[in-house]
């Protein structure tokens, strides 16, 4: 846990932690430097031995920032500056791509939950397998005269004959 709040602290605290970085190697450059004097080299010669025996600083300084921070978290923040900085500079692209994103994700969004509620949820019911449809017919012969009727009279001529109860609501239409 503590490396976790470590870490933590390094992202809050960067421009501090860089410096100090910056300085502890620059220490460290100027001790072996002065080492490399006392041995007997120019200080010229003894600057290029002391950076040949600290290795590369940037890769030192890379090393100990992925040991102190996450670098992950560190390049997705640099990706998302980068990405803001972009869409800032071309504003008419970005604009096209935001709204051609949010008209292709409200249809699908639109298009799922239409068969969503269509196809995979079950119907309300007790039980959906004792269900019947009944076709609109305008036939005036069947249905007496009446165009609406067909539907209606077909549904009584079922519940009649007792394979179908009848349900709340069952009412002929005026």
């Amino acid at each position: 846990m503590k490396s976790f709040f470590r870490k933590l602290t390094w992202l809050v605290r960067r421009p501090a932690k860089e410096a100090d970085l910056q300085e502890e190697l620059r220490f460290h450059l100027e001790e072996e430097a002065q080492s490399q004097i006392a041995r007997g080299r120019s200080a010229a010669d003894a600057r290029l031995a002391a950076r040949r025996d600290l290795g590369n600083l940037t890769r030192v300084r890379e090393e100990t920032r992925a040991a102190w921070s996450w670098t992950l978290v560190e390049h997705l923040l640099q990706d998302t500056r980068y990405a803001v900085r972009t869409m800032a500079a071309n504003k008419t692209f970005s604009a096209l791509a935001v709204l051609s994103l949010a008209l292709g994700i409200g249809a699908n969004t639109a298009i799922f939950s239409f068969m969503d509620s269509i196809l995979l949820r079950p119907l309300p019911v007790a039980h959906p397998q004792s269900l019947v449809t009944l076709s609109w017919r305008t036939n005036q012969d069947e249905s007496h005269g009446d165009p609406h009727g067909s539907a209606w009279l077909r549904g009584m001529r079922l519940r009649n004959r007792g394979r179908v109860r009848q349900c709340a609501g069952w009412q002929r239409r005026p």
